[in-house]
């Protein structure tokens, strides 16, 4: 009896798995041609828009951007057409569209339309009619749907919205991505320089990844305008490592004799404890001071230090900076055969450049 039910059981579970898998495969080689004729039916509704030059759309037709489907569709649809057409759809429905994601749970519909609203490229006067909307999606538990709320702030050119975003994030406690976040912020579109004044007075208040992106910005775009400021904060010695080597990175970019006292004071700081990164991150950029003296000599002597990555990069910087027969010589001869094998390495490489 208890075998009989064993294989009843089984054989229950084997054919509810094989009608789940044939109902998901009908369903998935049906989106095609679902969506096709979704796309056509906003297609058909935009034209007659375009036609009567009234681009407000029916409350049904808007109540169907629930559905992920139709929410593609309408993508899609909006992608045909040219950009005055697509901002009036999204402007002029502005109400019951927001209303519509107001209302709705599903953190992927979030994801989606925020997705939607940065790829429409909507000018910054109509996208910023949305940034309410995409700063109350920051707070969703998906990182897809918060990813895509910032990439799409991003995108209107709002610097006050982006001072918003991250000031409320970071009051919020919800952290992110710094990469993403530096990606994202070199996307904006608008005055960089606004950007940066509104974010810098904040600079103490905002979580680690928005003020370390904010430095990564102003890395890339070469602002300098903030750099006491940032070398002031590198000084403290409750300072995080990650912004520490964030600031290094930056004033690599740009060799002088402020940035160069920064890197003898944190190499001299760091070079003797566990925390390698600032050291090594930091004699990559003295391979900018040509012809200084005491930059090779410091160069030589974390040259030797028992991590890889600082002696690697230690060697690099010497062959940047151009390293004399003698100083090969006192290298070699030395009993380190770790730095020997670097300068070697980084020598050869030179060569074959």
């Amino acid at each position: 009896m208890f075998i009989l039910y064993y294989f009843g059981v089984n054989l229950f579970v084997v054919l509810v798995s094989l009608l789940v898998y044939y109902a998901t495969n009908a369903t998935r080689k049906a989106h095609p041609r679902r969506l096709a004729k979704a796309t056509e039916r906003f297609s058909v509704l935009f034209r007659a828009c375009k036609e009567s030059d009234d681009y407000h759309l029916p409350k049904r037709e808007v109540n169907r951007l629930r559905h992920p489907l139709f929410l593609e569709a309408f993508y899609n649809a909006c992608i045909l057409l040219d950009g005055d057409q697509r901002q009036r759809v999204l402007l002029e429905n502005q109400k019951p569209i927001i209303e519509l994601q107001q209302r709705e749970k599903n953190p992927t519909i979030h994801a989606y339309f925020a997705y939607l609203l940065r790829d429409l490229r909507l000018s910054r006067e109509n996208g910023g009619k949305y940034g309410s909307l995409m700063l109350r999606f920051l707070d969703d538990r998906s990182i897809y749907a918060r990813e895509n709320a910032l990439k799409a702030i991003y995108s209107f050119g709002d610097a006050f919205l982006v001072e918003n975003a991250f000031r409320n994030l970071s009051a919020r406690g919800i952290s992110h991505n710094e990469k993403l976040i530096t990606d994202g912020l070199l996307t904006f579109p608008g005055d960089e320089m606004q950007l940066v004044e509104l974010l810098m007075p904040h600079y103490d208040e905002l979580l680690e990844c928005y003020r370390n992106s904010l430095i990564n910005y102003m890395s890339y775009k070469a602002i300098d305008a903030y750099d006491d400021r940032l070398i002031s904060d590198a000084r403290k010695e409750d300072t995080s490592v990650d912004t520490v080597c964030a600031i290094i990175r930056k004033v690599n970019k740009a060799p002088s004799e402020k940035h160069l006292q920064l890197l003898e004071e944190l190499i001299e700081r760091y070079k003797d404890g566990d925390t390698w990164e600032p050291v090594a991150i930091a004699v990559t950029g003295l391979g900018h001071y040509l012809g200084n003296g005491k930059v090779k000599e410091l160069l030589k002597n974390t040259l030797l230090s028992h991590n890889w990555y600082i002696r690697k990069n230690s060697a690099a910087s010497l062959v940047s900076i151009g390293i004399s027969r003698e100083d090969l010589k006192e290298i070699l001869d030395h009993h380190d055969q770790y730095a020997a094998d670097a300068i070697n390495y980084e020598l050869g490489r030179a060569v074959h450049a």
